[in-house]
């Protein structure tokens, strides 16, 4: 059996990298009494895998992961294990056990639910006035580095649903980001494609990925962790 794990990366970790992050969670698992499967071989360990990759800098507030069981646990008792010896900005925020035969993490994949926060200020007010027409052209090209090397992309397409809310203090940007055939697209990305349209060189932000995202077997765009197991 599988844990689906579902955790958060809080604010102060958010510039952590995936790696240094899966260590961090082989080693918590290992200081839990969690039945956890190891692999075989001459160095057995824990093969955690995980639904996507978090850019460094962006805070994950349902960032998935699947853990190998050797025997079964509930949900709460696996949640209240793990965040006995994690830090408070790097909680789990449930857990349910799947079948082996469910599908792989990265294979569900579909894209992501985003928000970005700016404070208020010159630079904020120019991307708040730039949004809307970015929402409602068909095209926005930007440089984008992919594996392949660097290339000038129309992001436009990746973005599948957009809002904007202005208050006093704060604008506020809110995503559907969907994966294509070439890869996904990063926060970084839109926000200099953003800042490009505004004519500005660059502007503070602080962005969430508030949800890894797949499609159900009626096509729908649901969380991750949601996806039913068989």
């Amino acid at each position: 059996m599988r844990m689906i794990v579902v955790f958060e990366k809080g604010l102060p970790v958010r510039h952590i990298g995936h790696l240094d992050l899966m260590r961090t969670m082989q080693r918590a698992l290992r200081r839990t009494d969690l039945p956890i499967r190891y692999s075989n071989g001459f160095n057995p360990h824990i093969q955690l895998s995980f639904a996507a990759p978090l850019s460094v800098g962006v805070v994950g507030l349902r960032e998935v992961m699947d853990v190998p069981m050797s025997a079964e646990v509930t949900g709460a008792y696996f949640q209240q294990a793990m965040n006995r010896v994690l830090p408070s900005c790097l909680q789990v925020v449930s857990a349910r056990s799947v079948s082996d035969t469910f599908p792989t993490l990265m294979a569900l994949v579909a894209g992501s639910r985003i928000r970005i926060q700016l404070s208020i200020c010159a630079e904020a007010t120019r991307i708040a006035e730039v949004f809307p027409a970015f929402m409602e052209a068909a095209e926005c090209v930007t440089l984008r580095k992919t594996k392949s090397g660097e290339n000038m992309t129309n992001i436009r397409p990746f973005i599948a649903e957009g809002s904007l809310e202005v208050t006093g203090t704060e604008a506020i940007i809110r995503c559907v980001i969907q994966n294509r055939q070439d890869g996904s697209l990063k926060p970084a990305v839109l926000m200099q494609a953003l800042c490009e349209l505004a004519g500005i060189t660059s502007v503070d932000y602080i962005a969430y990925r508030e949800q890894i995202m797949t499609r159900n077997p009626q096509g729908a765009l649901i969380g991750v962790e949601e996806y039913p197991d068989a």
